[in-house]
Order: structure tokens, then C-alpha cells, then sequence
């Protein structure tokens, strides 16, 4: 990668992270109260034990832990550009909650390209949380094009982003309350329109722009479908 993002690019800062027991800390903490709140979120949007999910940026498994616990066995998938942290969440959380049997290891995967592919099903729901706020907003319009055949034709694929106001400087950096993240057009963390989220979206894909979701950290949320 010619070009780093964001943190999780500096591959050697995040493999120290993890070996100090960090894998928590490197993908942002809050780790009770942001899986609980995707759980929480999914359960509303009418998430139930017998669908399959795919967490995509699923990270060291934050919200991993409780979904996998809620999901029937093996329902549960994530994917991730870095091995490390899949590795650490799996060994550190998963199997010292006692789910290993509930999600296979191979159930993870790690990839640069959003490759659903390995998995070989079509998924009946998708969550991508603080993914795209980490990389510019043409990687969204990636990702949907890349998963797309294995997301069941209608599914909701959910995901969080930073909103900039129309009407705002279009450089000037932008507080956000709760949290006090200040994000940038340009650079980590990432804001964007809704104009440009929408510019994002590929053809044959929906939007619908929810908004609040009591996160924390002011992230709003989308919901992107496609017509099959």
C-alpha cells in the first residue's frame, strides 16, 4: 500500500499493540459498550439467532464476542485486513468466553479486498462499524461491488460514517459531540456528505440514511441494499 489510511496501516505500531495485550485499545475501545450497542442495533433491525452475518472490519471481535454468542453456531463471520487482530480476538476473547465451538476459525478471514468469496454462502446481513471512517469513501463503493454476490439480493448491509453538514467547509476540520472526535474530509478519521455517500452508492444499490444510533462516538448509520 502506497498510501496509509489510517493507524491500522502501520503494520508493526498495530503487531506491537497486540503483542502488549492491546487488541482492544488498537481498534478503539469501548469494547462492552460498542458490542453491545451492535447487538442491541441488529436484534432492532430484526437480526435473529438463525440468519448468517458477516462483520466486515470485524477487527480483534468486539462486537464478535456478542454476536457469536447470540447467533446460532457458525452464523457468525467476520473479516478483517489484519491477521493479527482476527488472531487475537479469536484466541484472547472467543475462546476465553467459551464460543470456540460456536464459531469455527475458518468462520474469520483476512483480506485487503473484501473478499466474501472464501466463505462460499450469500450472507442475510452485513455491518460494517467504524470501517469507513478509517478510508476514503471510494473504498465503500469497493467494498459493495466486492460483496455483493455473496449478499443475499434485498439483505441490509449496514454502515457507520462521520456526517459532514452540506454546508460546511469543505477543509476545515469538524468536531463531534458526543466524543469529541474531530474528523476531516480528507484524512483519519474520515467525514463525509450525505450528497457523497450517496454519489458512493453503485448502481443497482439502495440507501437509506438512518442516522442516529446513539453511538457513542457521534458515527451515524446507512443501510445499503442491493436488487439482486
Amino acid at each position: 500500500m502506497s498510501k496509509w489510511y489510517s493507524h491500522y496501516d502501520d503494520i508493526d505500531g498495530l503487531r506491537g499493540a497486540v503483542a502488549e495485550g492491546r487488541h482492544r485499545d488498537i481498534i478503539g475501545g469501548l469494547w462492552e459498550a460498542l458490542g453491545t450497542l451492535q447487538l442491541d442495533f441488529l436484534k432492532q433491525q430484526g437480526l435473529k439467532p438463525g440468519h448468517t452475518l458477516i462483520d466486515i472490519g470485524c477487527g480483534s471481535l468486539r462486537a464478535g464476542v456478542p454476536l457469536t454468542r447470540y447467533l446460532d453456531a457458525g452464523n457468525y463471520y467476520g473479516i478483517d485486513l489484519r491477521p493479527e487482530l482476527l488472531e487475537a480476538g479469536y484466541d484472547r476473547e472467543i475462546a476465553a468466553e467459551g464460543l470456540a465451538e460456536k464459531l469455527p476459525r475458518d468462520n474469520l478471514h483476512a483480506t485487503a479486498e473484501f473478499d466474501l468469496s472464501v466463505f462460499g454462502i450469500k450472507f442475510d446481513y452485513a455491518i460494517a462499524q467504524s470501517v469507513f471512517t478509517h478510508m476514503p469513501i471510494s473504498r465503500l463503493t469497493d467494498c459493495l461491488l466486492a460483496i455483493r454476490p455473496n449478499i443475499k439480493a434485498g439483505a441490509p448491509v449496514y454502515i457507520t460514517f462521520f456526517e459532514r453538514p452540506e454546508d460546511a467547509d469543505p477543509s476545515a476540520p469538524l468536531p463531534h459531540e458526543p466524543g469529541g472526535i474531530v474528523t476531516h474530509p480528507g484524512e483519519d478519521p474520515y467525514d463525509v456528505k450525505p450528497s457523497a455517500l450517496r454519489a458512493a452508492c453503485p448502481p443497482g444499490w439502495s440507501l437509506d440514511i438512518i442516522g442516529e444510533w446513539t453511538h457513542p462516538r457521534d458515527q451515524r448509520m446507512a443501510c445499503f441494499r442491493h436488487e439482486g
